[in-house]
């Protein structure tokens, strides 16, 4: 399909990561006919059973210096959201708290160059933690992630984008369709893709109502065991958690269940009292590395032009926006547009 001066592009994913691209296509290329094709739709994405917490880490063999990137672009965007009108509706807040360590740990360079009051915790302070021998206690961003998925695809149709509810089965659907389409389809490229470097990374945590709790705690154990983290968000705070490797269950394990609220209570005693609201179970879409680059792909005799970008694994909020926008740049040098509007949408809303 001949490139035209009002191209037609496809993302693939209605989670964070695809509302995202879609709306960074808008943004830039204006012109463009977008729509998203996806399967699953907010409430009912992998996106939702998340946090929403900013919190870069090691995304498999992933370059620190790629994570650094993306999630300083996605801070910077959040926490302009954070101070705006719009904060309430979209359920994007700031949060302040503690990173703790079972041993001696160094300081973590991405969230002490991205965040606010990065410090580290104080003797007295350290004391309230028998768990920790050492601690930071900085600022952060968390996003609600159903209504902020629910304000992007508002967002998104109302500048002009279509939405259709199915299941991609094949890329050689778009052949010859469109110009461009963006691959955010997450764990799914496993099956779409043929791509054996897709895992699931089952995650299961607690949604309870404990207004009391004001502070993030997250607790790094000693090798082998769970991170242990009190998420306190617009609504609920999330208790977690687990991290299992190639399970591919959704359903809820109580030993699971016993295990991730002794382990949060032994952290922050304060939990006793909380209400709990629901458990819920998901799977993080992992990849041995971050995928964020272009195919040119030969289907039925027919080039398709592709962006993926999936693979993040648990950091998909702490990542989208920074993603989105090198997956945007990367769209429009496929598509031989201008990248100029790219440096406009780094951290505007």
């Amino acid at each position: 399909m001949s490139v035209s001066t009002s191209p037609k592009v496809v993302v693939i994913g209605a989670g964070v990561n695809g509302l995202a691209c879609a709306v960074c296509i808008q943004k830039c290329c204006p012109e463009a006919q977008v729509e998203i094709v996806a399967e699953n739709w907010s409430p009912n994405t992998t996106s939702e059973i998340s946090a929403g917490f900013w919190g870069p880490y090691v995304v498999g063999d992933t370059d620190p210096e790629v994570i650094k990137k993306h999630s300083s672009v996605t801070h910077e965007y959040l926490l302009q959201l954070a101070h705006s009108p719009l904060a309430g509706d979209v359920g994007v807040q700031t949060i302040s708290g503690y990173y703790l360590y079972y041993d001696v740990e160094q300081e973590n360079e991405i969230i002490k160059s991205a965040t606010d009051g990065y410090r580290k915790l104080t003797p007295p302070e350290l004391a309230r933690f028998p768990m920790a021998k050492s601690g930071y206690f900085h600022t952060t961003v968390q996003v609600d992630v159903t209504p902020y998925l629910q304000w992007l695809t508002k967002r998104f149709t109302e500048a002009g984008g279509r939405v259709h509810k199915r299941k991609v089965f094949s890329l050689s659907e778009f052949a010859g369709q469109c110009d461009l389409v963006i691959n955010c389809s997450g764990l799914g490229a496993g099956d779409l893709l043929k791509d054996e470097q897709v895992f699931p990374t089952r995650g299961q945590v607690w949604r309870v109502h404990a207004p009391w709790i004001k502070h993030f705690y997250l607790f790094k154990p000693q090798p082998g065991q769970e991170d242990i983290y009190i998420l306190p968000g617009v609504k609920y705070t999330v208790v977690g958690g687990t991290g299992q490797v190639a399970d591919w269950r959704t359903q809820i394990d109580e030993q699971d269940s016993v295990d991730i609220w002794r382990r949060a209570q032994n952290l922050l005693p304060s939990l006793a009292r909380a209400t709990p609201v629901k458990v819920q179970a998901g799977l993080r879409p992992t990849r041995t590395t971050l995928r964020l680059e272009t195919e040119l792909i030969k289907l039925d005799g027919k080039q398709l032009k592709v962006v993926h970008n999936y693979g993040h694994g648990g950091c998909g909020v702490t990542l989208h926006w920074g993603c989105a926008v090198e997956a945007t740049k990367l769209a429009l040098e496929l598509l031989n547009h201008s990248t100029r509007p790219i440096q406009h949408i780094r951290s505007r809303i």
